[in-house]
């Protein structure tokens, strides 16, 4: 939904001021800001409107308003990345250099990228790996460790490596370990002749 720049101006007044204050922000607080030369009852209807649209919301009817998760992702896309200046040149070359070295499993990358993003804005950042439920299995291996033992690699589409340590079990009558079969008798699921198996769906026999 597209905003007026009336709305879009008091979203992001309430917005910059709940996240300096922590605290609910009322019409009042409002008078001032520019862009918004308007009387306190416009607005109030303004701020009800937004609320009512789910941009906004009020914790309690005798406080102000605060910003919804609609109203943040709004305050991100519309507002405020449009307005922000463009990296510079040596930025750039070292946003391309990070990325052109990167490497490793996905956790080191998220370490590597927040850090890269936090030294680069000056401001704390937080990154969080894609759920693993919706992730779908790219490739199984099976790593020997001990006679008995044996480490389970799932790569999944989301870039992330996932390790299981196996006992394996023992011949009920020589009490040796059974043979190390195909990654596929693990699984009750081959990639190869069946649809792309999600995460979540591994079954382990």
């Amino acid at each position: 939904m597209t905003l007026d720049a009336r709305k879009s101006a008091i979203l992001r007044a309430v917005v910059e001021q709940y996240i300096e204050s922590g605290q609910p922000v009322g019409s009042s607080a409002l008078s001032g800001v520019p862009g918004l030369d308007v009387s306190p009852a416009t607005v109030r209807n303004e701020m009800s409107a937004l609320e009512r649209d789910g941009y906004l919301m009020q914790p309690h009817t005798s406080a102000g308003r605060i910003p919804t998760d609609q109203g943040y992702r709004f305050f991100v896309d519309e507002i405020a990345l449009p307005h922000a200046g463009s990296l510079t040149s040596k930025q750039q070359m070292r946003v391309r250099e990070f990325f052109d070295h990167a490497h490793g499993e996905l956790e080191q990358m998220l370490q590597a990228t927040t850090t890269l993003l936090s030294n680069m804005t000056q401001y704390a950042a937080v990154v969080v790996e894609p759920p693993h439920e919706q992730a779908t299995v790219r490739l199984v291996q099976l790593v020997p460790i001990t006679s008995t033992i044996v480490l389970l690699v799932v790569v999944l589409s989301n870039g992330v490596i996932d390790k299981l340590r196996i006992q394996m079990k023992m011949a009920p009558m020589h009490n040796q370990p059974r043979p190390l079969r195909s990654p596929n008798h693990v699984f009750s699921h081959s990639s190869m002749t069946a649809p792309p198996l999600r995460f979540s769906e591994l079954q382990f026999h």
